[in-house]
């Protein structure tokens, strides 16, 4: 719920007018409370989705709520 509720607050900080769909690794991370090492793993066995642009990594903020729902990431 908490996680829910940070979510929404940087839904609130982003302009008005273009939905936040994409955060930031390092936000994601902060987000499901795991380090860098844990988030390089589950991507590397293609358990989240993540989509670079340049140097910059971003995750779907959908994620977020899968990573809590689905059992086969662990």
């Amino acid at each position: 719920q908490e996680i829910l509720k940070q979510l929404q607050n940087l839904q609130l900080l982003a302009s008005p007018t273009v939905p936040l769909r994409h955060i930031t690794a390092k936000k994601f991370m902060a987000a499901v409370r795991i380090c860098r090492s844990k988030f390089d793993q589950l991507v590397s066995e293609n358990k989240i989705r993540i989509i670079r642009k340049r140097r910059k990594i971003y995750v779907p903020a959908s994620e977020v709520d899968r990573y809590f729902s689905d059992p086969s990431i662990k």
